[in-house]
């Protein structure tokens, strides 16, 4: 089971995130319900390892519902990842890894020429994009709260990738953050991403589990 301190850092995540998308948040049997109303999910319920008896006690909640989403964050995922699944749920992600780091300058590769930085910047977030005439090559955007940002949606086009776009990404919003006044970064990694983070300096804290209702009708 997680401490205090790991719940905290659980909670700036998802407090950052939510800042980050604007996103609105109720409660649904003591966890938050981040009501996403995104392309892929309708809702997320997030739990802080609960033990999977009282995870699986969760699955009502997504059950048969293809827009519902429950996610599990634990040191060890393995124990919730055995749970037999009713028919109205699936895993949708079980590869994401939530990570943390006390943010330090990074060198920023430079840029190919032909490449194009661009800003976009609300009251919310912060969107960097690298742009190749009318081509996204890169890009990656950040939401600051306080000392806390989070980094969402950093990508390379697969015919960028392998040129340190998503070094230069990183290194870039990450001097934006410190010169925001943050001091802290953390992140939902996918495995792919993970690799990137990890050469950065950034620590792994949590595996992450996610599933997603589905359903029965023929």
């Amino acid at each position: 089971m997680t401490t205090g301190t790991e719940h905290e850092l659980v909670e700036r995540w998802i407090t950052t995130w939510r800042h980050a998308r604007a996103l609105e948040a109720s409660v649904l049997d003591g966890w938050p319900l981040v009501h996403v109303r995104s392309r892929t999910r309708e809702s997320e319920l997030i739990c802080i390892d609960p033990g999977p008896d009282a995870f699986f006690a969760l699955f009502e909640h997504i059950d048969g519902d293809p827009r519902a989403m429950l996610t599990v964050i634990a040191s060890d995922a393995d124990p919730y990842l055995a749970l037999d699944l009713p028919a109205g749920v699936r895993v949708d992600r079980d590869d994401e890894t939530l990570m943390t780091t006390r943010f330090t300058p990074i060198d920023a590769p430079l840029l190919d020429a032909g490449l194009t930085p661009r800003w976009d910047i609300d009251e919310h977030r912060t969107r960097y994009v690298l742009e190749s005439g009318d081509r996204v090559a890169a890009e990656g955007t950040i939401g600051i709260l306080g000392e806390d940002a989070t980094f969402d949606a950093v990508e390379t086009t697969p015919a960028f990738q392998r040129r340190g776009l998503g070094r230069h990404v990183m290194a870039t919003l990450t001097t934006y953050a410190m010169e925001c006044g943050a001091q802290r970064g953390v992140l939902a990694a996918s495995a792919q991403g993970r690799r990137l983070y990890e050469s950065l300096g950034w620590d792994s804290a949590f595996e992450m589990l996610s599933l997603m209702g589905t359903s029965t009708e023929e």
